[in-house]
């Protein structure tokens, strides 16, 4: 199952042959209504089955990407991430932002992008001077990536209106690219940010670089090397990790109980927290005091976040190469919970022979992953 969400092929191939009913039976047990199966075949088109015999090797896909300094020509890129209550628009000149803006969309469960209009969400991105003039936009979403393109099956984007429609159906960027006069491309956010990390500190000879990006659930994305990405789905979010977490929720998607979101999302943290400390009117920064007051149950929420964040880390390494582990996000904002929450997870990294090392990230999430969306697209004008 881990492998369908980071790899992307629903072909599970089993050898030998022998383990096929091992494997169908904990596949069984991890998805006992198929829920998750449902999910990934209306994702990718593609069913999820078992089959015996040796498994394929092809080449990973990728997106290039490219620096945004040097012979940028006189004419400057947009970067745009979308977040759930948040959108960033930075305007990169030569390599330099030159502009940058961050617009609030809303709170808790409402958010302005809730069944917006391509003429509405064209007039988001051009109320200013930063759209001005620009040859080429690039936007991060909280979008799957599967090998038909990015789908509209997230949390912010099933159901959104005609702006998701649109990116559900592969037609956004065309519609965009005709609103706005020039060239628009569409990337899931961890793309967005694993290609801006390795731009700012490029991996070292054989090794990748994976960055979690740590919000209300969370994104991932993998470079490899200084100049590519991944572009496999990485749904690491959807993965289930072998320590489970202490509270089980129902994923919102795929109907999985467990998975590592339940760990390592804001959301199902919070909800964790009320539930086992019997705060039900406590949120995410009361948590983050908690655990840094070390209250028994915030530091078990803690440590079982560290524990899946080192295992997640693992697996990337186990199935390319060691990686450069990058976290950041809104979950991290608050310095002294993130300095404790990244000691936890050297202390788990440590336990593992991964080879993995902890790196602090380059810059701001968002604008990171609106940079990184610039610079995949300014790879395809």
């Amino acid at each position: 199952m881990n492998l369908v969400n980071v790899q992307g092929s629903g072909e599970i191939v089993i050898n030998p042959a022998s383990r096929r009913d091992p494997v169908s039976a904990a596949l069984e047990r991890a998805d006992p209504t198929g829920s998750w199966r449902d999910w990934w075949y209306r994702a990718s088109g593609v069913p999820v089955r078992l089959s015996e015999g040796v498994p394929s090797t092809v080449a990973m896909p990728v997106h290039r990407f490219s620096p945004l300094e040097g012979e940028a020509g006189p004419d400057p890129l947009l970067g745009i991430n979308v977040g759930g209550h948040y959108l960033r628009l930075v305007r990169v000149c030569g390599g330099t932002v030159v502009g940058s803006r961050e617009t609030r969309l809303g709170t808790g469960q409402g958010s302005a992008l809730s069944g917006i209009s391509l003429r509405s969400f064209v007039e988001l991105l051009t109320g200013d001077e930063l759209s001005h003039g620009v040859r080429g936009v690039g936007i991060a979403w909280s979008a799957p990536r599967t090998s038909i393109g990015l789908r509209a099956m997230s949390i912010l984007t099933e159901g959104g209106g005609e702006v998701f429609d649109l990116l559900d159906a592969g037609e956004l960027d065309s519609a965009l690219t005709k609103a706005l006069g020039c060239p628009v491309h569409s990337w899931n956010d961890g793309e967005g940010v694993a290609a801006a990390e390795a731009l700012a500190r490029p991996p070292g000879e054989g090794r990748s670089l994976l960055a979690l990006k740590l919000g209300t659930s969370f994104a991932s994305g993998l470079a490899l090397g200084t100049h590519q990405v991944s572009a496999l789905p990485m749904q690491l979010a959807k993965c289930l990790p072998a320590s489970p977490p202490p509270e089980c929720l129902a994923h919102p998607m795929t109907g999985l109980h467990g998975t590592a979101r339940d760990a390592l999302g804001a959301a199902s943290v919070t909800e964790a927290y009320r539930r086992l400390a019997d705060l039900p009117q406590a949120d995410y920064k009361d948590y983050c005091l908690a655990a840094v007051r070390r209250h028994p149950v915030a530091m078990r929420l803690a440590r079982s976040a560290a524990r899946t964040v080192a295992e997640l880390a693992h697996l990337v390494s186990t199935l390319w190469s060691p990686a450069d582990l990058v976290l950041s996000g809104r979950n991290l904002r608050q310095l002294p919970y993130r300095q404790m929450f990244t000691g936890l997870v050297r202390h788990e990294l440590a336990l593992l022979p991964s080879g993995v090392t902890l790196v602090d990230p380059a810059g701001d999430v968002s604008l990171s992953a609106a940079l990184g969306a610039a610079a995949l697209s300014r790879a395809q004008t």
